[in-house]
């Protein structure tokens, strides 16, 4: 997909690839406050069948848990968890004559614009929830004979690099999970407490947003796998406890240079757990290795 006449073309592109509170929002504010690794940021995050994003109830769909399923119909959820959207929504052209498709070309053409510095870098980030619709509507829209592995590069220029950024501990990345959809906070900029007022645990949640982190990052991985590609793995852990270096070393690999007295900034970002985040992961495990004996 050529870019339209009056817009530069990036000298490099790099995707980074995520699911949801794995740390992906550290690392793109981590690559923007170098100013020289582009603006990673969610550009493509919408659904094909709504033009939308994701709504907190999109992502319990297809559970097949009736613990799941009494979660959604629970009066005191109906607020924070809303009504169905995305797949399960009622098609907006049953509604809207008049509705069409999202622009795929007017989406790229705004990351682009909103990716890029000065010296010429692209950055974008995608879950693995918005790729397959990422795909369809380049496909549809933009690259129609191209084959779904390279339609990334088909839409974002000189496409250099994939960064694959996960988490090794998926039971608290899904208590994040759990609760960011319950309060709306997605990230924290301050030490500003939000406490944890109104905030339920849910077993039935927590362990249905683990199962498709799980297999959201096994996706990944076969994509990668399958695509013959090899991406730059960023581990959350790691990227804490080494935040300087992991810098500095996706900067490089990604063939970004870097100029002469150049320094890491810290990070203007929180950390979001607390008590009550360790105080769900114990009940998930317990929980967790209560079923594993009555199975047994």
């Amino acid at each position: 997909m050529g870019t339209r006449p009056g817009l530069v073309e990036p000298a490099l592109s790099y995707l980074i690839c995520a699911t949801p509170r794995s740390g992906s929002t550290l690392l793109c504010a981590a690559l923007d406050d170098t100013g020289i690794a582009g603006h990673p940021e969610e550009h493509f995050e919408i659904l094909l069948e709504t033009g939308h994003a994701r709504q907190p109830r999109d992502y319990f769909q297809r559970s097949n848990d009736p613990e799941v399923w009494a979660l959604l119909d629970d009066p005191e959820f109906r607020d924070v968890l809303g009504e169905y959207g995305g797949r399960y929504s009622e098609h907006p052209a049953r509604r809207d004559p008049l509705w069409r498709p999202p622009d795929f070309e007017r989406l790229a053409e705004g990351a682009l614009h909103k990716g890029t510095t000065e010296n010429g870098v692209l950055g974008t980030k995608i879950m693995w929830a918005y790729f397959r619709d990422f795909v369809r509507l380049a496909r549809r829209t933009a690259a129609p004979d191209v084959q779904p592995c390279e339609v990334p590069a088909s839409v974002l220029p000189n496409l250099r690099r994939f960064v694959w950024m996960r988490r090794r501990d998926t039971t608290r990345q899904a208590v994040s999970l759990w609760k960011a959809l319950q309060t709306q906070q997605w990230r924290r900029d301050s030490d500003e407490d939000v406490g944890g007022q109104g905030l339920r645990f849910s077993f039935a949640a927590v362990d249905h947003l683990k199962l498709r982190i799980d297999e959201h990052n096994t996706a990944w991985q076969d994509f990668f796998e399958g695509c013959g590609v090899e991406p730059m793995e960023v581990v959350y852990e790691e990227l804490v406890e080494d935040y300087r270096e992991t810098v500095l070393w996706l900067l490089d690999g990604i063939g970004i240079s870097v100029p002469e007295n150049f320094a890491v900034a810290e990070p203007k970002m929180r950390r979001q757990a607390d008590e009550l985040s360790e105080e769900w992961v114990r009940l998930y495990d317990e929980h967790a290795a209560a079923k594993t004996v009555q199975k047994g």
